[in-house]
């Protein structure tokens, strides 16, 4: 009766998840920042160049942390988890900075707070886009009968 899925209830267990979740995203930007820092402090990369690897980097972090440290997908295909994790990100991306933008625009009194706005859109786009759609990329796969 109905979709099971919309039942779903924030049992411990899924709590628990997301927690996860957003501790391995928590490890995404130290990757990030060490890859840049080494870039630019000891190989005298440009900032502009050492960006693309270390944002390379905190995505590689990012997704394995969240397939088996909040997700526990260890089994299942990596291909189809990679596929569906940059589909997601890609969107993110852009609804990350969209929402960033619109409200630096709809409340440029905020612009001295620019970290604090980052935190918090990046924050709902976590919670209300990428963690839910990570749950069903991640998801175990039914074993074939």
């Amino acid at each position: 009766m109905g979709d099971p899925r919309a039942r779903e209830k924030w049992t411990p267990a899924r709590i628990f998840e997301l927690a996860r979740s957003r501790g391995a995203g928590g490890a995404a930007p130290l990757a990030d920042l060490g890859v840049l820092t080494i870039c630019v402090a000891a190989l005298h990369l440009s900032p502009e160049a050492a960006n693309v690897p270390a944002l390379v980097a905190g995505g590689i972090v990012n997704f394995f942390g969240n397939r088996h440290f909040a997700f526990r997908a260890n089994e299942g295909s990596i291909e189809r988890h990679v596929v569906g994790y940059t589909l997601v990100e890609v969107v993110a991306l852009a609804l990350n900075g969209f929402l960033y933008a619109l409200v630096l625009r709809a409340a440029p009194q905020s612009a001295h707070l620019y970290w604090l706005v980052r935190l918090v859109t990046s924050h709902v786009v976590f919670l209300f886009w990428s963690y839910p759609l990570w749950r069903k990329v991640f998801r175990m796969e039914a074993p074939a009968v």
